[in-house]
């Protein structure tokens, strides 16, 4: 298989888009993390605890900045491992999916605790303002695990 210069410097810039995804979150930095979507994208979360619940759909920067900003609150820290990306390139816009494993650290009674969710990245891409960005990213839970931290 043989892929242009373009195709390439394409697939690069998204894996860099996730990639810059998950050190945003893990920095705190909601803005950041916003501006990496178009600006009516969606975060549309499917992580409900009710079966058949609906999504949860955050719409725009604004919305997005502020339900990480809420999101994030929680946790004393976190750390995304970015797995493996597939995506297919139709031009201006492109859709994929990404795996990654998302720990996070917080307390609960007195003690730490680790959540490491296994999250399967559902994403449309747009071409905008020169550079790929977000226009949906579904955020969809395959696993949990939660657990006590040992201290180091």
């Amino acid at each position: 298989m043989t892929h242009s210069q373009d195709e390439v410097a394409d697939r690069v810039a998204l894996r860099l888009l996730v990639d810059t995804y998950a050190r945003e979150v893990d920095g705190r930095d909601p803005s950041a993390v916003a501006a990496l979507f178009c600006a009516q994208g969606r975060l549309v979360s499917h992580f409900h605890p009710k079966p058949g619940a609906a999504p949860v759909v955050r719409c725009g920067r604004a919305e997005i900045t502020a339900a990480l900003e809420e999101g994030l609150a929680v946790y004393r820290s976190t750390t995304h491992v970015v797995g493996g990306q597939v995506v297919a390139l139709h031009g201006e816009r492109a859709e994929g999916e990404t795996t990654c494993l998302a720990h996070h650290v917080y307390e609960r009674h007195g003690g730490t605790r680790l959540l490491v969710l296994a999250v399967r990245y559902q994403d449309a891409y747009a071409r905008e303002d020169g550079g790929w960005r977000f226009s949906e990213r579904q955020l969809r839970l395959d696993w949990r695990d939660d657990r006590p931290l040992e201290a180091p």
